[in-house]
Order: structure tokens, then C-alpha cells, then sequence
């Protein structure tokens, strides 16, 4: 979830905590412990680190005491009135909220840090989300403007944000299902569904196989429409109708196969960098390709599918457009005897 909609609903559940009509305390204390999860940018120097590091330490349930007593300790130099167990509540339910709100989400977080570095996803909401957000903004906004009821108001919203992920989180099972229906994996075959910008009813299909990748975008909205050649958006007033496009119903769903590279002497080798390594543990979906260069050089390129927009394909060589710039592609360019001499994030994207 983007850290601004977390500090809204930790405000939120900081002022469903309390019945003091002002609750300027627990609003930003609740509000601040929310974000403080995301400031681990703070020691993550580049963006392969930021696979590595992200939502790590400081999103873990048993680190969460220890950063909910900072927060309560700094917050206690300001509001000296206050307990400083009530401040720590505070805070420990916004840093709470925060965890458990990145773990609905695809990106996967590692909550038992340090003890596992697993990351955990339940695959139920978008991370930009704009009804989860509206939801909490809304009864911010109600609950400052009528501060005696001001509790009630942040209780009755929370309880409505507990709806809609659960509303969301059913929505995630029926499209899995779906999902497993339509591309039949073969048993201990790795599926998902992955939720969609915009809508609970759109979904991304992806089924890890042997020797490749199957993926398709599907809708199951009572309004799904979907046409069987979806034009990619040129500009952003474009990006609407390209979503409503780009996502047929199950019934008209079509499958995408994505072939992984036979195996090479290139392909191994860039297997074996370290950084490819650290992308591999965070992929859950990894697309690995292989392309000649030139002067007997050679290209490799891995991305997770769990990233594939909607409007495009997987990352190919050439083309520059910005609504086509896909996040986490990773390219290591191999000279003729094996060593890596360029490597990095790509930075655009072309078309299929």
C-alpha cells in the first residue's frame, strides 16, 4: 500500500482508540507509526537493494515493540500529559496496520524478520488502491469535522475498510479459482492471481510451468467487457479505455504463453552473478531471455511476470515510451568469454 494511504488509516485506527473529542494525539501518533515502516528507504542505497531490504526490518511483527516504544518515546517529549503505554498503543496498532496492509498486497513482505527472510503476500489488493483510500479519507475527514463523535466515525469506517479487504480478499478466491479452471496447471504447478489498478474485479493469471510462463488479464465483474485485440494507450487520457479493453471475461480469456530459454553456457553464468541471485529471491515469477549482441556478446534479461502491465508484453530490446516502462526488468550483458561487463535495471520498454 503507498505510504500515504497507510498514514491515513493508521490516523484512523489511532482515533478509533480514544474518546477524547480532540484525539489530535492518537490521530498522529497513529498517522506517523503508520508510515515509519517506509522509511527504510532511508538505508537502502540503490534498487537492487530495495529488492533485497524492502519491508524487511522494520516491517516485522518482532521488531514492531521495539519501533512502537521509539515512536511512543519521541511522541512523549511533545504530549507530556499523555501515558506513555497509551502512546505506545498508538503506535503499535498504526506500525501494525501498516504490516498487516502491505501483506494484502503482491509485493511480499518478510514480517518475521529476522528469523525468516520469506516474504508473505496474500494477493487481495492492489497497492494503489484508490477505494481503500478513499474509504479511510473519508472517514478522516467526517471524524475531524465532528469531533464529539469522532470515535464512532473512525470505528464505523474502520469497520467498512475491514469489508472491503474482506470483500476483496473473497473476490481473490473466486478468480483463482476461475483462474485454475481456465489454465489447468499440472499438479505442483505454481498459480496465482494477482490484483489488478483500478477495479477488485480484475485480475492477472500467472502459472509457473516447467518450460514456461502462462499469463492472461481477465475481469470477473458483472460489466467485464474486453475486445479481443486491445490497442496499448498512447497518452494518459487513453489509460480508461485501455483498462476496460485489455480485460475480457473468463469466457473469452486469452492465455499467453511465455517460453523460458533452453539451456547455456550465457544463461548460466548471469544465473550465477550475485545480483541476479538477489532478483531471483524476490521474483515469484521470474522470465528469464537470452539474445546474441553484438562482437559475439550476449544479452540476458530477467523479470517477474508478477509486474507484466496490462498494456504490453514482457520488456523487449529497443523502443522508448513511458506508459510502456516496465518496473524490476533486470539486464546483464555478457562478453565473449562469459564475464559480465554491463549490468543494471532497464529503464524502458518496447512492444511485442
Amino acid at each position: 500500500m503507498d505510504t500515504i494511504s497507510h498514514g491515513i488509516a493508521g490516523a484512523v485506527l489511532g482515533r478509533s482508540m480514544t474518546d477524547r473529542p480532540g484525539a489530535r494525539t492518537g490521530l498522529i501518533v497513529g498517522a506517523a507509526a503508520a508510515m515509519l515502516p517506509d522509511l527504510d528507504f532511508l538505508y537502502i542505497g540503490s534498487r537492487l537493494d530495495y529488492l533485497k531490504e524492502h519491508r524487511g526490518w522494520t516491517h516485522s511483527f518482532l521488531v514492531l515493540p521495539v519501533l512502537a516504544l521509539a515512536v511512543a518515546l519521541v511522541a512523549k517529549l511533545v504530549a507530556r500529559r499523555a501515558r506513555l503505554v497509551t502512546l505506545w498503543l498508538f503506535a503499535a496498532v498504526g506500525i501494525a496496520s501498516h504490516i498487516v496492509f502491505d501483506w494484502i498486497t503482491s509485493f511480499g513482505t518478510m514480517f518475521l524478520t529476522p528469523l525468516s527472510r520469506a516474504r508473505y503476500s496474500l494477493d487481495w489488493v492492489f497497492i494503489l488502491d484508490p477505494f481503500f483510500t478513499g474509504i479511510v479519507l473519508l472517514t478522516l475527514v467526517f471524524a475531524l469535522v465532528d469531533r464529539e463523535r469522532g470515535r464512532r466515525i473512525a470505528a464505523v469506517g474502520a469497520g467498512l475498510l475491514v469489508l472491503y479487504v474482506g470483500f476483496c480478499a473473497a473476490m481473490h478466491d473466486r478468480a483463482l479459482s476461475i483462474w485454475k479452471r481456465l489454465d489447468a496447471p499440472p499438479a505442483g504447478a505454481r498459480a496465482a492471481v494477482l490484483p489488478q489498478f483500478l477495479s477488485p474485479f480484475r485480475w492477472l493469471g500467472l502459472t509457473e510451468r516447467p518450460d514456461s510462463v502462462h499469463a492472461a488479464f481477465f475481469d470477473i465483474g458483472p460489466f467485464a467487457e474486453g475486445v479481443d485485440d486491445p490497442r496499448p494507450p498512447e497518452h494518459w487520457g487513453q489509460i480508461l479505455a485501455s483498462l476496460r479493453d485489455s480485460y475480457p471475461p473468463p469466457g473469452r480469456v486469452h492465455i499467453k504463453s511465455f517460453e523460458r530459454p533452453p539451456g547455456s553456457a550465457a544463461l548460466d553464468a548471469a544465473l550465477a552473478l550475485p545480483d541476479i541471485r538477489i532478483y531471483l529471491a524476490f521474483a515469484r515469477f521470474p522470465l528469464e531471455t537470452v539474445h546474441p549482441a553484438e562482437g559475439g556478446e550476449t544479452e540476458v534479461v530477467v523479470q517477474d511476470l508478477r509486474f507484466l502491465p496490462w498494456f504490453t508484453g514482457p520488456w523487449e530490446r529497443g523502443g522508448e515510451n513511458g506508459l510502456r516502462r516496465q518496473p524490476f526488468v533486470y539486464r546483464v550483458l555478457l562478453d565473449r568469454t562469459l564475464r559480465a561487463i554491463e549490468r543494471g535495471f532497464v529503464r524502458s520498454g518496447g512492444r511485442n
